[in-house]
């Protein structure tokens, strides 16, 4: 129905717009130390808005979006999510206290709520081929760490030239024309059966059915808990590694900026490249591989970060970080690649949704929040802001072992509950009905 070149069209402006995103999201990390002593707020405190105040709102309006997605124009809802994150980051130039930095967060959180999850469904229905699919994922994944670049270079030398309540101006104006371009231009696609869980002619699923199907499904369950611990490290990693170096080395924002532009693009790119590459090369191993890689990727972090954190010249440290950024990012792919795979057409888009949900709220309590309140508590014993920090992460880099665990389990499961989702469309067991999306037994 629609031609390659625009596919390549769509897939390259929601890779656009999920840059935007996740640059609007992300500046605040790099001038946490500025902004803390700008707003005279401890640790915990720019945890808390960091993470918990961010993820408010998608706990609220994430789900409904997302099954508001599943029955009704996508390309409609993403357009005002853009609107909406836009200008809540663009009055982040105001805030003037805590709990207003919060309330900017919040407003923020409607990005994930009604884009990413609602993207990764269009992508899906746009590109029937599961290779094609998985490649078009990875390139829309690409704007996690192309978003670090821009966010990194935006933050470091817009605000040493300006301050940093420019840094959000120019954040927030970004996303505003990439309304008219969505609705402009873009199509709403059909809604495709792309994987043996589909079945022909089947009503949309209740709330309850989703969630069903995401606890029997055995690979979907480990993944699931798989990527919420890995996002508490890359939450740990994205927010207090910045003012770490800061802390630690004396680093100026611009500096800071150009080597994580530089981490961000090298490590963070790669990484993303291999997650989508090396499936397709050892893909004939069995259904499952991309996620036992991404076990083993994730469980190289906990080493290579301790040993970036205690490195004595933050050259060499900061070196190390790009290794460590690739395995960081490893896991994304593989993570929206199982949910298309595993979940029929008319969950998709709220599957996807829970998954972020979970990601989200995990990620930001553990990851955002709970490192500040660990610096916070121990600084006072070790005498040394940077020493606590420095500890605290280092602590949180640990959950990556258990992160890799659930995600090799995930990788052995795979497999199996794929031949029997197949199976089922000839036979009489899962998927058979509107309503029997799940075995009894």
């Amino acid at each position: 129905m629609y031609s390659p070149t625009y596919k390549r069209y769509v897939a390259l402006l929601l890779l656009v717009i999920y840059i935007v995103n996740q640059t609007d999201r992300n500046v605040f990390s790099f001038l946490i130390e500025i902004v803390k002593h700008d707003l005279r707020l401890s640790d915990t405190q720019i945890g808390f808005a960091a993470g918990p105040a961010f993820v408010l709102l998608y706990s609220v309006l994430g789900i409904p979006i997302a099954r508001w997605g599943d029955r009704s124009n996508r390309v409609s809802i993403m357009s005002a999510a853009i609107a909406a994150w836009s200008c809540a980051t663009a009055l982040f130039a105001a805030v003037a206290s805590f709990w207003q930095l919060s309330l900017a967060q919040v407003g923020i959180g409607i990005g994930e709520a009604g884009f990413s999850a609602i993207a990764v469904s269009v992508i899906g229905d746009y590109y029937d081929d599961a290779a094609e699919r998985r490649q078009a994922l990875s390139v829309f994944m690409l704007a996690i760490p192309l978003s670090g670049i821009a966010s990194s270079l935006i933050a470091g030398w817009v605000n040493e030239a300006y301050g940093w309540r420019a840094v959000f101006v120019l954040a927030g104006l970004l996303g505003l024309p990439l309304v008219l371009l969505m609705k402009w231009t873009i199509d709403e696609p059909p809604r495709r059966q792309l994987s043996a869980v589909d079945s022909p002619g089947t009503d949309r699923p209740a709330l309850r059915e989703v969630v069903t199907l995401l606890w029997r499904r055995r690979a979907l369950r480990h993944m699931a808990l798989g990527q919420c611990l890995a996002n508490t490290v890359v939450n740990c990693a994205a927010w207090w590694l910045p003012p770490f170096f800061v802390r630690k080395y004396g680093m100026t924002t611009g500096e800071l900026g150009s080597w994580f532009a530089a981490i961000y693009g090298i490590g963070g790119s790669f990484g993303i490249w291999l997650s989508g590459y090396l499936p397709g090369r050892y893909g004939s191993k069995g259904a499952g591989i991309e996620v036992k890689l991404a076990a083993v990727a994730t469980a190289l972090i906990s080493p290579i970060l301790l040993i970036a954190l205690w490195c004595p010249s933050s050259t060499i440290a900061l070196l190390i970080l790009v290794p460590c950024q690739a395995l960081l990012y490893f896991y994304l792919t593989p993570n929206v690649a199982i949910v298309q795979t595993l979940v029929p057409a008319t969950m998709r888009a709220t599957m996807t949704s829970i998954f972020f949900l979970f990601q989200l709220l995990v990620g930001a309590a553990m990851g955002a929040q709970l490192p500040g309140v660990v610096s916070d508590t121990i600084t006072p014993f070790l005498g040394d802001s940077a020493a606590g920090l420095q500890w605290s992460i280092a602590f949180f880099s640990l959950v990556a072992f258990w992160a890799a665990a659930h995600f090799w389990w995930a990788g052995r499961f795979a497999r199996l509950e794929l031949a029997e989702a197949s199976n089922s469309r000839n036979g009489t067991s899962e998927f058979r009905s509107g309503t029997n999306y799940v075995r009894a037994g």
